[in-house]
């Protein structure tokens, strides 16, 4: 293990001696002159400096960051170390675990199925999973009593599953662990079912839980699509949009781009490896999860809210229609359930919901400089990803380190590449 001083000379090291070079993923998307679509290359400059800075200070071993503005990319860079220990410089397409950021990738999928009129938003859950049509509620959540629970008001949607208002619980969750509801040995099919049978911990529509819900719309895609989620996901998104190193876990042939996954550096504590998983993200696991089991690169993903902020199209392949863009990135929750937030003592007050995403319902709320309509999420290990509607700005940074906004860089980053625009 690396203390805090050698990591931090090691990323100096790197920084100082290392190139920045583009690489064959940039051959469908060329860097273009910043200004030629009113962007400030002296601003973005700021942005790498601050960016240089955290690895530098050997805050975090190394990231990725990328900005593009109307689909034309203005800024792709990477920084530091993807692997300490054996030495491997960060690579503009390394990949990287994206966790909760698969969430709006899964969305996407729902919402093709409702496209081509083989699914509906309010049809019940229990129609595709028979386990839930035997749901129970917890009469008190609190005490959460297995034995003590009552039938739901109605039965869970589609709709409830996107929204997260389904009544279901986040597969951390103290319930969840406790009764072995989430294994990565386990299929989708076998997750669904233990979901099921857990009772709710509300009745469906009537609050909002940060929850495994869009891990359980993976296993309605299954079943409606006739193919496994992975092989849906390859066909109808990642090979219409080209996002080549996008998937479940990392292949062979992919393995020398893999990042590891540290834990933030202090002054006080040196980076140090996370605990591996059971099964390591280098092995197809059982469970295609949906809410959280998907790597993935900058490039790859700023391909996807690309698509996303031209209305369902990219490069001439369409996977969804405007009309589905247009409600999965506008806020689909109640006021009367607002404000949102993945920590009930820290709301997002800025924040509505979409389909599988957030979005910014009022911006003077906002903690940063936001715009209304902007739809952005982030995963636990510290990537993030943001897009404008308005600007048609799409911003994507990658590290893989916990706490997730360990220094606010992922923060601090968004804003400076927002005031970057200068039209």
């Amino acid at each position: 293990m690396l203390n805090f001083g050698q990591a931090k000379a090691l990323s100096l090291a790197l920084v100082l001696l290392l190139p920045v070079a583009p690489h064959l993923a940039l051959s469908q998307t060329p860097i273009v002159s910043p200004e030629s679509v009113g962007v400030s290359s002296q601003r973005l400059a700021l942005v790498d400096s601050m960016l240089q800075q955290q690895v530098h200070d050997g805050r975090v071993p190394g990231l990725v960051a990328g900005v593009s503005r109307h689909g034309q990319l203005v800024f792709l860079k990477s920084y530091g170390w993807q692997d300490i220990e054996n030495k491997l410089s960060m690579q503009e397409d390394s990949i990287f675990q994206i966790r909760s950021m698969s969430k709006p990738i899964t969305a996407v999928a729902v919402l093709q199925l409702i496209d081509q009129g083989k699914l509906k938003l309010n049809d019940p859950v229990a129609n595709y999973i028979p386990s839930f049509s035997a749901v129970r509620v917890f009469n008190n959540s609190e005490t959460q009593d297995l034995n003590d629970a009552r039938s739901p008001s109605r039965a869970i949607t589609i709709e409830d599953l996107l929204l997260n208002t389904a009544g279901l619980s986040h597969r951390f969750s103290t319930l969840y662990r406790d009764n072995r509801v989430r294994s990565r040995a386990d299929s989708l099919e076998t997750l669904v079912d233990k979901v099921a049978n857990i009772p709710l911990i509300g009745d469906p529509g009537e609050q909002w839980v940060y929850s495994i819900s869009i891990t359980v719309l993976g296993r309605v895609v299954e079943i409606v699509s006739g193919q496994t989620f992975d092989n849906y996901l390859e066909r109808n998104l990642f090979n219409p949009l080209a996002m080549t190193d996008t998937g479940f876990y990392v292949k062979p042939q992919q393995q020398a781009r893999l990042a590891k996954a540290y834990v933030a550096g202090t002054s006080r504590e040196p980076l140090k490896l996370l605990p591996p998983m059971d099964i390591p993200i280098t092995e197809k696991p059982p469970l295609m999860e949906g809410a959280a089991g998907l790597v993935s690169t900058v490039p790859d993903y700023l391909r996807f809210l690309h698509a996303l902020l031209n209305k369902g199209e990219l490069n001439g392949s369409r996977i969804l229609s405007s009309e589905s863009v247009i409600a999965a990135t506008t806020n689909q929750v109640a006021d009367r359930l607002l404000p949102i937030g993945t920590n009930p003592n820290a709301p997002m007050l800025d924040r509505g919901w979409g389909y599988g995403i957030s979005v910014v319902v009022d911006a003077s709320k906002s903690p940063y400089g936001a715009n209304n309509g902007e739809f952005a999420w982030g995963g636990s290990l510290g990537t993030q990803a943001w897009a404008d509607p308005s600007t048609g700005m799409a911003v994507v940074i990658m590290l893989q380190v916990q706490p997730a906004g360990a220094f606010d860089i992922a923060s601090k980053f968004k804003a400076m590449v927002y005031q970057s625009v200068i039209d």
